[in-house]
C-alpha cells in the first residue's frame, strides 16, 4: 500500500544529484578524458534492475544525459561493457518517478560506471540518481557446492558463528574442528531452521591453546573447510 502518488519522485533541486561540466581522465583509459560517474558499491553483488532519476533541475534539463555507456567491474580495472543506451530526459517536476534502465542480467560486480557521450545540450552533465536491483551473492548456490558457509569472528577467542545458505535446509550439518595436526576436537552437528541463516558453534575456545585449527562442515557429501586462530 502506498500513501503517495508518486512513491519514487525525485526533487528538482540541483544538489540532489551528480553534475559535471570538466572533462576528466576516465577509469577506463581506452575511452580518454570524458564526463563520468563511478560508484562503488562497497561489495561484490549479483546486479538486475536499474532505474534512473535523469537530472530534474527545471532550469537545466538539458544537462541530463541521453547517450552513455555503462560498464562494471569487480576490481575497478578490468571492465565490461554491458552496452550503450539512452536515457529519457527528466521532466523537470517534483512528481518525476524516473525511468526503466537496463538490466544487467545477475552480472557480478563492486564498481558500476556511467559514461555519457551526449546530453540534452547543456554545457554540463547531470544525472539525479540511480537505483540497482541486487543479491547477496552469498545466496547464489551452485550445485555443485551445495552450500555456501562462512564464518567470524576469525580470529576466535571461544565460540563463532557460522552463517549458512543451502540448498538443502532439511539435512543437518556436521562439523568437525581439528588441530594443526589433523587430530579431531570437537565433532557435532545442527539443524538448520527456516528464516535463520547465522548460528553459534560452540567450540570452548576457553579451554584450547592459541594457534590454528581447522573447521570442517559437511552436508550431503559436499565440505567445506576454514583456518581458524585461536587467540587469547
Amino acid at each position: 500500500m502506498q500513501s503517495q502518488c508518486y512513491p519514487d519522485r525525485h526533487s528538482t533541486n540541483w544538489f540532489d544529484g551528480w553534475v559535471s561540466c570538466n572533462i576528466s581522465q576516465n577509469p577506463i583509459t581506452s575511452y580518454g578524458e570524458t564526463h563520468w560517474i563511478m560508484y562503488d558499491l562497497g561489495y561484490d553483488y549479483i546486479l538486475n534492475e536499474t532505474k534512473f532519476w535523469n537530472a530534474n533541475e527545471p532550469k537545466n534539463l538539458n544537462y541530463g544525459i541521453n547517450a552513455y555507456n555503462l560498464d562494471y567491474s569487480l576490481d575497478g580495472v578490468t571492465w565490461v561493457n554491458l552496452g550503450e543506451f539512452n536515457m529519457e530526459q527528466a521532466s523537470g517536476l517534483s512528481t518525476y518517478e524516473g525511468d526503466e534502465g537496463p538490466d544487467f542480467n545477475s552480472a557480478k560486480a563492486r564498481y558500476v560506471l556511467i559514461t555519457p557521450s551526449s546530453n540534452y545540450g547543456g554545457s554540463c552533465y547531470g544525472l539525479s540518481e540511480l537505483k540497482i536491483s541486487v543479491t547477496d551473492p552469498f545466496l547464489d548456490i551452485s550445485e555443485e557446492d551445495g552450500f555456501n558457509a562462512s564464518v567470524y569472528p576469525n580470529p576466535f577467542v571461544d565460540d563463532i558463528s557460522l552463517r549458512i545458505a543451502a540448498l538443502d535446509e532439511s539435512t543437518p550439518l556436521a562439523y568437525t574442528l581439528y588441530d594443526i595436526l589433523g587430530r579431531s576436537i570437537i565433532e557435532n552437528s545442527l539443524t538448520m531452521t527456516e528464516g535463520n541463516d547465522t548460528y553459534q558453534l560452540a567450540l570452548n575456545g576457553k579451554n584450547l591453546s592459541i594457534g590454528i585449527y581447522i573447521l570442517k562442515v559437511i552436508q550431503n557429501g559436499k565440505e567445506q573447510s576454514f583456518k581458524l586462530i585461536k587467540r587469547k
